[in-house]
């Protein structure tokens, strides 16, 4: 077994040979496919009113349309994360509805850039260009399941129980 200790074994798995196979999938099933990547046209994942003490999440449920005629009612969601280096690809995101980012409040540069302090010469700047994409996942899919309602697996010790 490898890192994930045979977890990738409790999902279904389904092999795609292309993109565009994906994508007629997931929208015979009604799924919504989110993009998950640092553009100027994303949506964050979460917002927190610090005012109102609600916080808003971006995935739907609704029928488009008003759900009749030619709108679509999504049952469910789908997830795709870029690697670190290069994001999305051109086809990755050409089938996606929609794209998410994860708000950051810091920044960096993939270049590493450095900061001229006052009187103390230079030195790098923290921060990085986008998260490590499994990172990215746990937060994402954690988010995902607060807005859907899913509840907390049980837990005993130190271990969350599997279903079995």
């Amino acid at each position: 077994m490898t890192g994930d200790h045979g977890s990738r074994l409790d999902l279904p798995q389904r092999h795609m040979w292309t993109h565009d196979d994906v994508k007629e999938y997931f929208n015979e099933k009604r799924v919504r496919i989110y993009g998950i990547e640092i553009m100027e046209n994303a949506s964050p994942i979460m917002q927190y009113d610090r005012e109102t003490g609600v916080v808003k999440f971006p995935f739907e449920s609704e029928c488009e349309g008003g759900g009749g005629g030619g709108g679509c009612c999504w049952t469910g969601s789908a997830f795709i994360f870029g690697n670190e280096g290069q994001g999305l690809s051109t086809k990755q995101r050409e089938i996606c509805n929609e794209f998410l980012f994860i708000p950051q409040n810091r920044g960096g540069s993939s270049a590493g850039t450095r900061d001229t302090i006052a009187g103390t010469g230079t030195r790098d700047k923290v921060g990085s260009a986008s998260m490590n994409v499994a990172c990215a996942a746990a937060v994402v899919l954690q988010a995902y399941s607060m807005w859907a309602g899913y509840s907390e697996a049980r837990f005993e010790g130190e271990k969350f129980l599997t279903c079995e």
